[in-house]
């Protein structure tokens, strides 16, 4: 299973204290555990033994203890038996993962592969908090929803534009051979007053969304800005955010968002604590409100044949082309054009959904 060979956030830093705990990742169960010296260790959620949960046991200095017989586990996979000390038992390759903490999650792959650990964080930009979501749909169709704008009129009250300002949105999207990047560039929706004078950013300010996808892991991110019409002068929105998509199972996924905070001249009055938490509320509601929307779909199983796709899904199908080539390490199938609302002429395929 390819997708266990990228590095993948499953558990907040908080969250992993004394007592390990068990995560689902395509269709994996893992236990995650820290050790006394404050180690790592993670591994497929059943003793080799007897297959007990490794969850249900504890960690004594830098080993995890099977609650059944008592066997030992060091993050390495090596293990040692109480009852028969001469034995050293050793677990799987495949069930023997790497972890690390970083960002204020901890990440986990498939030990020994060689996936490079993605890097999104920017100059200018401290990291500011990070959020999780369900979302009772594959992660494709999660992906398909965080990648385009035209819903945003119906969804969300601060990102994205107003409906009648949609016609007016260019989407200018760039290909490369591992990322999917799309520049949105319209009129912004309206904001108070007060946040205009706050931010420095013009009645008339065109609004920017640039973001870009890579596929190891599949994550998309996020920056924001106004554009002043008159003098071309960019004004940055004191947000940045990455998002990663996890497969948990075939109808479910996990949404974490790293959030990154510039808060520039506000930094120099001491104001940055006051500005940043009610932003950071905001983007926890205006996500929330994706994963609403997300269980309403009426079709979960993410076909594609049939379906009439927009000036806006051009990044949508050049994405799924990507997960099946890097993300899972297939060889990408036809799927259907993008185009003006006119029904996809090419033939569709079904959506390679998580393992169960």
């Amino acid at each position: 299973m390819a997708e266990l060979d990228h590095w993948h956030p499953v558990l907040l830093s908080h969250e992993l204290r004394r007592k390990p705990r068990s995560v689902r990742l395509a269709g994996r169960e893992i236990v995650v555990f820290r050790t006394s010296s404050g180690g790592l260790g993670a591994f497929t959620d059943r003793c080799p033994h007897r297959s007990m949960r490794l969850s249900e046991g504890w960690v004594e200095g830098d080993r995890l203890v099977c609650a059944y017989h008592g066997w030992r586990w060091a993050a390495d996979g090596r293990g040692d038996i109480p009852a028969t000390p001469a034995a050293r038992p050793c677990a799987r390759r495949d069930d023997v993962f790497d972890a690390v903490e970083r960002y204020g999650a901890i990440w986990v792959k498939r030990a020994g592969a060689q996936a490079t650990f993605p890097r999104f964080d920017a100059e200018g930009y401290v990291p500011a908090g990070v959020l999780r979501h369900r979302a009772a749909v594959p992660f494709e169709l999660a992906l398909d929803n965080f990648i385009e704008v035209e819903h945003t009129p119906f969804v969300h009250f601060m990102l994205g534009y107003s409906l009648d300002q949609m016609p007016q949105v260019e989407a200018q999207v760039t290909l490369s051979d591992d990322a999917v990047q799309v520049v949105n560039t319209g009129p912004k929706r309206p904001i108070p007053r007060i946040v205009e004078k706050m931010f420095r950013i013009p009645h008339d300010a065109k609004f920017v969304v640039e973001w870009t996808a890579r596929f190891s892991p599949v994550h998309a991110i996020y920056d924001h800005s106004f554009i002043n019409p008159r003098t071309r002068e960019v004004v940055t929105y004191p947000l940045r955010s990455a998002v990663f998509f996890n497969p948990v199972g075939p109808e479910s996924s996990e949404i974490y968002t790293f959030l990154f905070a510039s808060l520039g001249r506000w930094s120099e009055f001491g104001l940055g604590s006051l500005i940043w938490p009610p932003l950071r509320v905001a983007m926890d509601l205006e996500l929330r409100l994706d994963m609403r929307l997300l269980s309403r779909l009426a079709d979960k199983r993410g076909i594609l044949k049939g379906n009439v796709l927009g000036r806006f899904d051009k990044a949508l199908v050049a994405s799924r082309d990507r997960i099946d080539r890097i993300y899972r390490g297939q060889a990408a199938e036809a799927t259907p054009e993008a185009g003006d609302g006119h029904e996809a002429t090419r033939a569709a395929r079904r959506l390679p959904l998580a393992a169960s």
